[in-house]
């Protein structure tokens, strides 16, 4: 699709730009709340301080978004208490979220067909996440244990409901999760940086984008996350951190969006390598390689005997004010029951994505976040229809309080064939107009 590969370049271009003007020194610091991912154990060290929240409040103090686990609301508002100093005592701590907001869509009212996500009904309010996280920290200079429990409500929860999970399943507006539920562990073997385990229900290291709203940048997300990554499962995965600059991680799930249940024939593994370019870590090459019986929801009825995934990803630093982030992802599903060819063999199908993202930090109080994509579903695999798949989303992130995000956008979705509109309506369209406004709360 023209349309898609044109804007995806032209946006590119206007973010090498900026970048190229605002170009200046930079330290791993610099890096915003956004490249957290919540499925990685946070680990402490010696002093009793996580990395991550060196990262993190390095971050506050300059710009970019506060994550929630730094943002400590019991002790702010009533000091330091026996729950807080027992919780430090024990590398545990205990925090949420809750986020929701208004969507406009040109096509109509309603439950939207196909995008955007996860911010899915037309002209209408929307309570997304109410989350509320336990967590134990993982002790990085020695032998330790932690975990995870990640449980939230709302619709979003209803989206991304399990099967056989507990809480309603035929309400669209409403359902309850465990999105994540693992146990980790840190063994400080093989190399100087040991090895880190998580057991049970947990993210599928897959993709820039998450589910959980302070994680990522904008209200919706590109069409990768939900038809190409959209991910939770549970299995045992290891992360080797094999130099300071090398993160190698690897293990077997349950398959696609398993609740301790098993989803396939056999088990799904994955591969993945994260890699800083140079020594300062302003630039962080990630790959992974993701396959199994069902490792990937497919569309009706188009689940194959085998599918794969190969997905790289580029995030630049290009100073404290701009990063940029590439991914690129190709699937394919061998022996797709609803692909014959002319001979009625079952043939496979394949799909195809890529987009940009440029963060950037005009101001403490304020990010302005961008997204160019194209996808290409080139069997109607993934999301039912052969069609190319396009959207550009542009937004604020206006932060008045470390507590607090407004993130307002305006997105543009298009495509080759007729796709959008409410799922009631007989008569879809090619473009698709939505503006919308989210507020989100951290505690």
């Amino acid at each position: 699709m023209k349309v898609g590969r044109f804007s995806a370049s032209a946006l590119l271009v206007v973010l090498l730009a900026c970048a190229a003007a605002c170009m200046g020194q930079s330290t791993v610091a610099d890096l915003a709340g956004y490249t957290f991912d919540p499925g990685t154990p946070a680990r402490t060290g010696g002093s009793g301080q996580t990395r991550r929240n060196q990262l993190s409040t390095a971050s506050e103090q300059a710009l970019g978004p506060t994550l929630p686990e730094n943002i400590h609301l019991t002790e702010s508002v009533i000091g330091p208490n026996k729950l807080t100093k027992w919780g430090a005592a024990h590398n545990i701590r205990f925090f949420g979220w809750a986020n929701g907001g208004y969507t406009w869509a040109s096509t109509g009212t309603g439950l939207l067909n196909i995008e955007p996500r996860e911010n899915r009904f037309g002209n209408a309010f929307l309570l997304n996440q109410a989350a509320f996280v336990v967590e134990r920290t993982l002790n990085e200079e020695s032998w330790s244990w932690g975990f995870r429990s990640e449980f939230y409500m709302g619709a979003d929860a209803a989206l991304l409901h399990p099967v056989n999970g507990f809480g309603p399943s035929d309400n669209q507006r409403f359902s309850t999760d465990f999105r994540q539920a693992y146990v980790s562990f840190h063994a400080p073997i093989l190399t100087a940086g040991g090895v880190d385990v998580k057991l049970g229900r947990q993210y599928v290291p897959l993709g820039y984008e998450t589910t959980m709203a302070p994680y990522r940048p904008m209200y919706s997300l590109a069409y990768a996350w939900l038809y190409s990554q959209n991910g939770a499962t549970t299995g045992a995965i290891a992360t080797i951190h094999v130099t300071p600059k090398l993160d190698v991680i690897g293990g077997a799930t349950l398959c696609v969006n398993s609740l301790f249940e098993f989803r396939g024939r056999a088990p799904c593994y994955i591969a993945r390598g994260l890699y800083w370019l140079d020594s300062r870590k302003r630039t962080k090459l990630i790959g992974t390689f993701y396959t199994g019986p069902q490792p990937i929801a497919a569309a009706r009825w188009h689940m194959g005997k085998w599918q794969s995934e190969a997905e790289l990803q580029l995030i630049h630093n290009v100073n404290r004010r701009v990063t940029l982030i590439s991914e690129s992802n190709a699937g394919w599903d061998a022996r797709d029951p609803s692909n014959r060819g002319s001979s009625g063999r079952f043939l496979t199908s394949k799909w195809y994505g890529t987009y940009g993202m440029g963060i950037f930090h005009v101001h403490r109080l304020l990010d302005v976040n961008s997204r160019a994509e194209w996808f290409d579903d080139v069997d109607g695999s993934r999301i039912g229809t052969r069609t190319n798949y396009g959207e550009i989303t542009l937004g604020p992130n206006f932060m008045p309080t470390r507590m607090m995000n407004f993130r307002p956008e305006v997105r543009w979705d298009t495509a080759s064939n007729p796709v959008f509109g409410p799922a009631s309506h007989r008569q879809l369209e090619k473009h698709q107009w939505s503006a919308a406004v989210e507020m989100m709360i951290k505690f």
